[in-house]
């Protein structure tokens, strides 16, 4: 059982009351006794203010002027009031608090742990109406009573009498303690060296005089004891009325509630799966650091650090086997550093340093050197040896800023800089990357509005029969012309899309565009619509496409979609079953970008596919390069093995197209055999061509 568990435990079975408030007086917790006492349940009262729930009104005003009085530094407090009960019946409670402070010093929460003393109370009531109810309560009282001489001259604070129960708690008889000095019960001579402060301190606190101290049992054992006292007059003769109570299990609960309240506050700055400071420590810590920076005239960097393919071990190893990575990282970056420098993890595989006191931005570069030659050591991983790299973008203060949301971010920017450098790098933040950061977020701002307004268009290429010329499929491709950039290129803003997630709405719009006006026109060959790993990769994307075409009414053969080689690589089992499903559509496949040196052909062996589309780059040089012209004969014979046809883009050349039909290709796509054209210009060529179409675009 965890430590928790055992404060939970505690915390509940605990006769005492037990209620933890913030700093409002609303109700964090209120365990079992609070809730047998006044019928409420700690569900329903959690996040309530406390005094309107339990006192009157004269009391709850009373309790609120003493709640805001409360400081930090002020000694253990006690306090009293009345609680109802659900039947109206006030019942007296006696309350120890301890304050817990926040990290700012001041107090976050109260621990008010509370006895219910209504019947000490009007035992006391009673002791005033008479002697004789006073004996029987001295003698029935469920706590510890005891009558002490203070002005014994021959025995200090002798003992003239006390109750079974006070006998017991202290583990003698009641004989063996009426005469004694209570000093019986102390660890040392106690009332014979501070009996007369005491009593003095007794008479200052008027009615009654509350504390806490120890007793120590007649076997040895010393416990902790709450005493309240006061002075009463009895024969003629001034004694001391004392009212004891064992509070071991309420200081063990208040320990326990204490070290559960550390530990939440450490869990809550801290990740739990390094240890390591997560992102609410790691900005306090900064802001710190560059406050002394400033005061010292000192250098500071920020270097935000992320795993290079880190991915990889967790999609082929396994979840566990990426923590227990991400665990040895954590450690070997901590070795690395100083005792007065940072690390703490505030992503999956992401990690941010803070390096106060630098010599020079060089000190800097020479810590992260140090960082990446201790991550791409090799890692013992589930029985493997694993190696990844990492990249590091450093932004520094004075120079980048004094600002800690401007440091990290630029330190951020930093590192994607150095991933785009080939990872495994380091780069220092440069004011360019600021600019073209918003840059990019301007633009992806306008591209979203775009989306959401449909004011995108669509081109279409004609896919053409290298033999006969004639044109066998259009592809669909998206067009943004915005209204203060102009025209954006594609290669800019699709991947662009494919980054943020815009590239769903954006894939969704194109497909329906394309649907759309492929029904329209009526169509007889295929439109082919490019389709991004990250669509693909949504479980409900064949639905997408189902509903689609069941909208526009178009047979699913007459839609093409074209997929990227990289989505065989990430994840091959998803692409199969993605593709199976597509399949079952009827909806024809194809494989983009086939050639461009990625694919795993036993990968390609296992996917649901009808056509392979031959990357531009690999014709790029084939009339002049004979190893080219191999290479493209070489996935030519592969392609016919898996009896898949091969489309050819980038066919640029007249030369190109000549070598096309040489090594046996029939289908081509590119500027020779027709430009992205427009809706109405498409309709026209094919038209020309010999295909029944409506030249109706559906749309100004």
């Amino acid at each position: 059982m965890s430590r928790h568990d055992v404060a939970e435990a505690a915390f509940d079975v605990s006769a005492a009351l037990i209620v933890v408030l913030d700093r409002a007086g609303r109700i964090m917790r209120f365990n079992a006794a609070c809730e047998r006492l006044t019928g409420h349940r700690e569900a329903d009262v959690t996040g309530q203010l406390l005094w309107p729930l339990v006192l009157d009104e004269a009391e709850a005003a009373r309790a609120e002027t003493v709640y805001a009085g409360m400081a930090p530094g002020s000694p253990i407090g006690t306090y009293q009031n009345y609680w109802m009960t659900p039947q109206g019946e006030r019942r007296y409670i006696d309350w120890q608090t301890t304050h817990l402070l926040g990290g700012d010093g001041e107090i976050e929460l109260l621990v008010a742990t509370g006895v219910d003393v209504t019947g000490e109370r009007l035992a006391r009531l009673a002791l005033q109406e008479s002697e004789e109810r006073f004996r029987a309560l001295f003698d029935h009282s469920g706590d510890g009573v005891v009558l002490i001489d203070p002005h014994d001259s021959s025995m200090p604070w002798r003992i003239v009498e006390c109750n079974v129960a006070f006998a017991d708690m202290n583990g003698f008889r009641r004989s063996d303690l009426v005469g004694q000095s209570i000093d019986v019960l102390h660890e040392d001579d106690l009332m014979a060296r501070e009996g007369p402060a005491l009593l003095e301190w007794i008479r200052t606190q008027g009615h009654t005089a509350k504390g806490e101290g120890t007793h120590r049992r007649r076997d040895g054992r010393v416990f902790p004891i709450e005493s309240t006292s006061r002075l009463l007059v009895l024969g003629g003769r001034e004694l001391v009325l004392g009212i004891d109570r064992d509070i071991t299990e309420r200081k063990r609960t208040e320990t326990q509630l204490l070290a559960l309240n550390e530990r939440l506050a450490h869990d809550a700055r801290h990740d739990a799966l390094t240890g390591l400071p997560n992102r609410v420590l790691l900005t306090d810590r900064l802001r710190q650091e560059l406050a002394r920076a400033q005061r010292h005239r000192t250098q500071l960097a920020v270097m935000f650090v992320d795993l290079d393919d880190f991915k990889r071990v967790n999609d082929t190893l396994g979840h566990a086997a990426g923590d227990e990575l991400l665990r040895q990282v954590a450690a070997r970056v901590q070795s690395t550093l100083r005792p007065s420098d940072t690390v703490a993890r505030v992503g999956g595989d992401e990690f941010v340093l803070v390096v106060p006191d630098l010599g020079s931005a060089h000190h800097a570069a020479r810590v992260a050197l140090r960082v990446q030659e201790a991550v791409t050591a090799p890692l013992r991983v589930a029985g493997l040896d694993v190696t990844v790299g990492c990249s590091v973008g450093i932004s520094v203060a004075p120079q980048d800023g004094t600002g800690v949301e401007d440091l990290l971010r630029q330190a951020d920017l930093a590192m994607y800089e150095a991933k785009g450098a080939g990872k495994n790098a380091f780069r220092f933040f440069a004011a360019a990357m600021d600019s073209a950061a918003q840059e990019r977020l301007q633009l992806e701002l306008r591209l979203r509005a775009a989306i959401e307004a449909e004011t995108l268009t669509l081109q279409y290429q004609p896919q053409v029969d290298v033999c006969s010329g004639q044109v066998v499929g259009l592809e669909a491709l998206a067009r943004w012309v915005d209204a203060e950039r102009g025209s954006v290129p594609p290669d800019e803003f699709i991947p662009l899309a494919e980054d943020t997630g815009l590239i769903v709405p954006l894939g969704a719009w194109v497909l329906d565009e394309a649907c759309r006006q492929a029904a329209l026109w009526r169509l007889t060959v295929p439109v082919a619509v490019n389709v991004s790993p990250v669509q693909l990769n949504r479980e409900d994307f064949p639905d997408v496409v189902a509903t689609t075409l069941a909208l526009h009414s178009l047979p699913p053969q007459l839609l093409k979609l074209e997929l990227t080689e990289r989505l065989t690589i990430r994840d091959p089992v998803l692409a199969a079953r993605q593709l199976g499903r597509l399949r079952e559509l009827g909806v024809r496949l194809s494989l983009d970008d086939f050639g461009a040196g990625q694919s795993s052909f036993a990968s390609l062996m296992r996917l649901p596919l009808h056509e392979l589309k031959l990357d531009r780059s690999m014709l790029a040089n084939v009339t002049d390069d004979p190893a080219s012209w191999q290479v493209i004969e070489a996935l030519m014979a592969l392609a016919r093995s898996l009896q898949l046809p091969i489309v050819v883009e980038g066919v640029e050349t007249p030369a190109q197209l000549s070598a096309l039909r040489s090594l046996g290709c029939h289908i081509a796509q590119g500027y020779l055999t027709g430009r992205p054209q427009s809706p109405d210009v498409v309709a026209r060529l094919m038209t020309l061509e010999g295909l029944e179409v409506n030249s109706d675009t559906g749309r100004p």
